[in-house]
This record gives C-alpha cells, structure tokens and sequence, in this order.
C-alpha cells in the first residue's frame, strides 16, 4: 500500500534549513522534490490495500542521493537514518527512522518495471524550458559513453561452470537435478566454488579441465532438451550455457576441447550478466559492460533530453533514430544535432533532413591500410560517371548506383595497374586497384570539402559542451553500472540524468537572477 511523506516542518527542521546552504545539492533537491513529486505519480506501483509503505518519495530521493554520491543500499540506509543532510534532500523530517535496504530494493524493482523514471526525467526538460534554458540557444549534441558493467568479466572456465551450476540449480527447483548430476563427469557442481579447484599454474590441469567443462555442458543441454518442452526460465539458462560453452572452443585432433584464438564475435563475458560485452571507446582502451548514448539540449547542450543503453561493442550511432524519435515524442524538437565522425550516418541523415532537422556532423577522412594512395587521389566524377587514377587510367562507374544510394565498386585494369610506374605507391596487389564507392559519396565530399571551412570549425566547436554533460554524468554516478542488463542500467542513467538536469537548471536560474533579480520565480527554487 502506498506510503505517505510527512512534510511538516518542526521548529528543528526550521533551524536545519538555515544549516545546508541554499546551493548545496541538498537543498537543489529539496527544493526540486517538494515542488515536483508526489505520491500520486508512484500510485500504479502499488497497492491500494495493505500496511503502507515507506513514501515513494522518499525512496525515489534516496536512490538519486545513492548515485549522486555514490552511496551503497546500506550506506544509504544508514545515512537516512542519522545525516541531516540527507533528511533534509529527502524532504524527510529530522526524527525520520530511515529507509531500510530491503525497501529500497523494493521500490527500485517496482521502477525498474515502469516508466516513471522516464516520466520525471521529461518533466525536468520541462522545467528547464520553463526557467528559460531553450529560449536563446538550444544546442542539441549526440555523443556516447561507456558505463562498466556491475558484474566482473569471467573467464571461458568460470563461465562454463558457473552455467552448469545455473542450470542444475533450476532443475533442483523442478526436483530433476540428481538425474542430471549422475550424467555429469565432475562431481563439484554443488559445491560453493567460484570456480574449480585445481592447479592453475598447470597447463595440463587446465587442458583437462576444459575438456571436462565442455563435455559436461554439452551432455547437460542435450539431457535437458530431450524431456521435450521447458520451462522458459530453464530454456533461458541451457542457451546461455550453450553459447558459453561453444563460443570461444574448437576440438583438436584427438576430439578434445581446446581454446581459440581471437575473440568470438559479440562474445559472452559474464554468466550473471550476460547481456554485458567488450567494448572500445578508443583503439588503446577497452571496458566490459555497456554503451550509453544520449542527447543533450538547451544552453550549452546542459540538459540530458534522451538515454539508451545498449552493449559495449555496439557501434556509436546506433541508436541515433531512436533517441530523436524518442526526444519529439515528448513533445520536443531537435532543430539542429552536432555530432562527431560516428553520426554521419547519411541514410538517418537524409531521412531526417526531409523531416526539417539539420546536422553538424564530422566525416571520416580517406585511409589505406598498405600505406599506398588514398581514395582521394582519384577524381571521382559521379555526374560523368568516371574514376580516373592519379597516373590518369579512367574507369567507369554507375552514376545511377549513386543516385539510389546503392553505392559501387570501381576495378581498374589488373594488366595497365601491372605496368603502371606508380603501382608500389598504389596497390600491392596483381589483380589491380580497387576503390569503392559509398552510396553517399556526393555527400561525403561535400562534407570534407566544407569541413575545412573556418564556418564549419567554428559551428563543430560547439559540439564539446555535450562532452562537459558527459563528464558530469560520469562523475556523478553514470560511469559505474550498479545493476545488471541494459534495461537496469538504462534506469539508472536516466536517474543520473534526472540529477543532472535539476543541477544544471538551478545554475542556470541563479545566473539569471544575478543578471535579473526581479525575474520570475522558478519551480525548483520556489
């Protein structure tokens, strides 16, 4: 049953409020909390019959005051308890008895399954247009961001037998799991280890550890799959063993499993996390677990308008689409969108060009891996339907391919590149020079060529201010994932972006008011 805040102040109330300074991100809350939330918002999470429960309200602060500063669930209970501060930021009285971690997990599950999270951030995009931050400038900035995952990356040999464990523990729930344990080779699955005893600095141990895992996993799956159909939550767990059980394996000449070399594609790295991936913001930095991507809007690009989450190896841009759809289904509109070299998705690009919006966005500039002549050595005349090779060999190309954005490949003669003076500089290979051409390659050198425009350097330095909301982000609890798979940690960023936006709103209003004491009061100052 929903619980009731108790917002009377008492005469020690009164005296704390004098003690936290108005700018202090205590008071911001505070400030914000009491003017924008209400149990009523939170009503659909629970019941209209039962013991009340602790206030939605004071839950719903307390878990932003958890990423704010990065408290855990029993450091947070224990500061509701007994910091003033974080009473007074909750719009709790002093003589508050505090939220104890068990009710905290339970109404972070009860948002987890609902969009209010996703309905309290768009009402802060509201109250910053109300105080003025889309008036003047509404710099709206594209950019991503890795968040490490909240589970640790495990090896093939914990996955493998932690997946194991997984699924005889879900058979134990069906009272099945002693059948499967007497077709298994290895007798330790029941055991607490994270992983199998043995000597780890032996490669031969390891050989014949990893055989045993693989054979065993696949003996359990076939067991499971044979009784005909499962139960979905089992289902679940026999194809994620499986897939760690098979991904990074191969079987060497004696039938017995042995470890590949490389990486699988779109590899598993944690059993009790499986949505979590490798993933590269740069070429000398990789981190394990997600990609968040946002846009920003308002002054100085302050304000977080849309969050998706999605794994660490997922190309930037991805979700490009849906965060401009996501952003004008509340409503809002992205007039113009800055971003870097991974936005210059043409295909999106025109489609919302049509739509009215305009991009200032980077493209890559031609490369060749063999060290030889770039593409952009060679005229490509798309009207006259030629490529002509810096030692002047012209080939023709389908102008048409262009048009309909199909793009195309130009080959140049294998016999004139065989005897051409300048092959070294060009192409290492017998067959002769390859080029493709990009279905936007009239857009992608128009862009380059205005790229170097001073217009066009002035216009794209604006696009770092979405990269100063990001470090704040970061810094305030959007680096560090706290709960597994994409759609926890999506809630969470959007928590960290409801913090953000409150933030950056109230520093916005106390510039105004230094400029104009006498302007209109804002709902989060009161």
């Amino acid at each position: 049953m929903l619980g009731k805040a108790d917002r009377q102040m008492s005469f020690s109330d009164f005296w704390l409020k004098g003690k936290i300074s108005e700018t202090s991100f205590w008071s911001i809350l505070r400030r914000w909390a009491m003017n924008n939330l209400n149990e009523e918002m939170f009503q659909p999470l629970f019941s209209y019959y039962g013991r009340p429960s602790v206030s939605p309200v004071y839950s719903f602060t307390a878990m932003m005051i958890q990423l704010e500063k990065g408290y855990s669930d029993r450091e947070i209970e224990e500061a509701s308890r007994f910091d003033d501060r974080v009473k007074y930021a909750m719009t709790a009285p002093r003589d508050f008895d505090g939220i104890d971690a068990m009710t905290l997990c339970d109404h972070r599950k009860r948002l987890f399954n609902s969009d209010i999270g996703r309905k309290i951030l768009v009402g802060t995009i509201e109250l910053a247009k109300s105080a003025g931050m889309f008036d003047e400038e509404n710099l709206h900035v594209i950019d991503s961001f890795m968040v490490w995952g909240a589970n640790a990356k495990q090896d093939t040999y914990t996955m493998i037998y932690q997946g194991i464990k997984m699924v005889l523990k879900i058979l134990g729930f069906y009272e099945i799991e002693k059948e499967a344990f007497s077709i298994l080779k290895r007798i330790d699955y029941n055991e607490k280890n994270r992983k199998p005893k043995i000597n780890w600095e032996n490669d031969m141990e390891k050989k014949e550890l990893l055989d045993e895992l693989v054979k065993d996993a696949i003996i359990l799956i076939e067991y499971v799959r044979s009784r005909g159909e499962i139960p979905d939550d089992l289902k679940e767990a026999v194809d994620l063993l499986e897939k760690v059980a098979l991904q990074d394996i191969k079987n060497d000449k004696d039938g017995k499993a042995e470890m590949v070399n490389g990486t699988a594609k779109d590899r598993t790295i944690s059993v009790t996390d499986p949505e979590m991936r490798h993933g590269r913001k740069t070429s000398s930095k990789r981190s394990d677990g997600y990609k968040a991507e946002i846009i920003t809007g308002g002054e100085n690009a302050a304000i977080v308008m849309a969050v998706e989450v999605d794994g660490a190896n997922v190309p930037d841009g991805e979700h490009m689409g849906d965060l401009i759809d996501e952003i004008k289904e509340t409503g809002n509109t992205v007039d113009k969108l800055y971003g870097d070299t991974a936005y210059s998705d043409w295909n999106e690009i025109e489609k919302r060009e049509e739509e009215g919006m305009a991009f200032c966005v980077k493209v890559t500039q031609p490369t060749n891996a063999s060290g030889g002549y770039k593409k952009s050595a060679f005229d490509i005349d798309i009207d006259a339907g030629t490529a002509t090779c810096p030692n002047g060999q012209i080939e023709g190309l389908d102008p048409e391919k262009i048009i309909n954005r199909q793009g195309t490949t130009v080959k140049f003669d294998a016999a004139k590149c065989n005897d051409c003076p300048l092959k070294e500089q060009c192409t290492k290979s017998n067959n002769g020079r390859t080029i493709n051409i990009h279905p936007y390659e009239d857009r992608i050198e128009q862009q380059r060529e205005f790229q170097k425009t001073e217009e066009f350097k002035e216009d794209y330095s604006k696009r770092s201010n979405g990269e100063r909301t990001i470090s704040e982000l970061t810094k305030h609890g959007g680096r560090q994932g706290k709960y597994k798979g994409k759609h926890k940690t999506r809630w969470q960023l959007i928590m960290v972006s409801i913090n953000n936006n409150i933030k950056a709103t109230l520093r916005f209003i106390h510039k105004t008011q230094e400029s104009n004491p006498q302007g209109e009061v804002c709902p989060i100052t009161g």
